[in-house]
């Protein structure tokens, strides 16, 4: 029986068949402890094969799959949950005590299953549901219609607030058709890949859930450890890569790289965020491909919406737009189309957009113009040979290492600081990271730069952290209707 996929977490290594026996058995199983169609199934965990499992399972009992991340905050969780309302969430030990402070919330009253721990009080272990002895063999999907929601992500908002992603059935088969297509992805049997971004993110969860349906075999990393991921691209020949800048900073800069055989890589893809075109050069030299085959995408699109084609060079662009995505940029200001070379708001249709903002229809409408298209708050344009670039952002969300960080936010635990007067937070450009958050602050008394980074870092999860540092202004840039004006902002960095 062949592979599909090794845990470099718990050492498993996992065949075929083993995965489907599984599958119908925890299938089997979420109905049995009352999980129906509709139901939503929350996930927040590190990588492991075992997320995966429970993942797929969830999608054939037709449960609204939400994946959150594992760094979540009991603050952060408050809001997602009360949105959400799980009936079901599996977790490791990490996230339990988060999860614990809402028990006395009204809408907080799932069942909870925990992977990495003995059954408690608080929480059962994840084993008991995949070691019953319940007849599971003639299990079948639940049928699904196409539009029915599936999978819920979270994607952060001006508000402040993590903002409910409603993707459906429809989308991931948008998504998984996108991974196998010969002159895209091309997700095969005879590739290898290594998974090591995070599930709950649309990237991570393209490339893991991919692997499983597609088959194609991987090796499961709970994060980015330089020499683990080096030893595992060396040890399993991977041939296919996909990664983020800050990775391939690291594979250009580190002397690590050097010890260690990475020849086996054919096709390298980065998302998330893009590299400029000189470093591109680089890691081309260095890794010996065709090129980086950059895309662009957000958690709304299902994925990517413009990508570089297999075996085509274009270094610094983010590629065309993939099979069946409609885009146009628009004049900031007017929304009059622009043509090509002209910089404006990229806006696009596809089969990929989502349904919408649980819980905010307003929010909803917002996201889209008169013609449907899906306003990005991207900045980009196109070139003659119809390639894409992005130049910035006309939104405010900071992207750090691809993760989303909401400027208000950061904003407001700033503001429940007794020495804070006023403050904006905007994204300063950084090389490895893409962007970092950097606050500037009106003081009302006495306070340093270090105790703010402290305060903010008690409240937040790692990625939404003052990298950036605070600088302490007279006064922060608004408008009339006291909105940050955070391009003026930007000039006082």
């Amino acid at each position: 029986m062949k592979t599909l996929l090794t845990d470099t977490v718990s050492g498993e290594v996992v065949n075929y068949g083993t995965f489907s026996k599984l599958l119908k058995i925890l299938a089997h199983e979420l109905q049995n402890i009352g999980i129906k169609q509709g139901d939503v199934l929350t996930i927040i965990s590190q990588n492991h094969w075992k997320y995966l499992l429970t993942l797929i399972a969830g999608f054939y009992v037709g449960a609204k799959v939400n994946l959150l991340n594992h760094d979540y905050t009991s603050g952060e969780l408050k809001h997602i949950m009360s949105t959400c309302r799980p009936k079901v969430v599996f977790c490791t030990h990490k996230s339990l005590q988060a999860l614990l402070e809402l028990k006395n919330e009204d809408y907080f009253a799932p069942k909870i299953y925990i992977y990495d721990a003995p059954t408690s009080d608080y929480a059962v272990n994840f084993e008991n549901l995949i070691e019953s002895t319940n007849d599971s063999e003639n299990f079948c999907p639940v049928e699904a219609n196409p539009n029915d929601v599936s999978l819920i992500l979270t994607s952060s908002g001006t508000t402040g607030f993590p903002k409910c992603v409603q993707l459906t059935n429809s989308n991931i088969r948008y998504t998984m058709t996108f991974m196998a297509d010969p002159d895209l992805i091309d997700f095969n049997e005879n590739e290898s890949t290594i998974a090591f971004l995070p599930f709950f993110h649309i990237f991570g969860f393209a490339v893991g859930v991919g692997c499983v349906l597609l088959g194609v075999e991987f090796v499961i990393l709970e994060k980015f450890v330089p020499d683990l991921f080096l030893k595992t691209i060396q040890n399993y020949k991977i041939t296919k890569l996909f990664g983020v800048p800050p990775v391939f900073h690291f594979l250009i800069k580190s002397p690590k790289v050097q010890e260690y055989d990475i020849s086996s890589m054919r096709d390298v893809l980065c998302g998330a965020s893009f590299l400029s075109k000189e470093i591109e050069e680089l890691v081309v030299k260095k890794l010996n491909v065709v090129s980086v085959r950059q895309g662009y995408g957000m958690t709304e699109a299902s994925g990517a919406i413009t990508l570089i084609p297999k075996n085509a060079k274009k270094y610094g662009s983010l590629g065309k737009p993939t099979t069946g995505v409609l885009i146009k940029v628009c004049h900031t200001e007017t929304g009059e189309v622009l043509p090509a070379n002209s910089v404006g708001e990229i806006r696009f249709k596809s089969d990929g957009v989502m349904k919408g903002y649980l819980g905010s229809d307003k929010e909803t409408k917002q996201a889209f113009d008169g013609e449907g298209f899906m306003k990005t708050g991207d900045l980009g344009y196109y070139d003659d040979e119809g390639f894409f670039y992005i130049v910035g952002r006309l939104k405010e969300i900071i992207k750090y290492k691809g993760f989303q960080v909401s400027p208000a936010e950061l904003e407001n635990i700033l503001l429940q600081h007794s020495a804070v007067k006023d403050v904006g937070v905007v994204g300063k450009p950084d090389e490895r990271a893409g962007e970092v958050p950097v606050a500037l602050v009106v003081k009302q008394a006495d306070v340093t730069e270090e105790e703010l980074v402290r305060h903010v870092e008690k409240n937040v999860s790692a990625q939404k952290r003052l990298y950036g540092g605070v600088k302490f202004v007279k006064e922060i840039p608004k408008n009339s209707s006291g909105k940050v004006l955070r391009m003026k902002l930007k000039e006082l960095l």
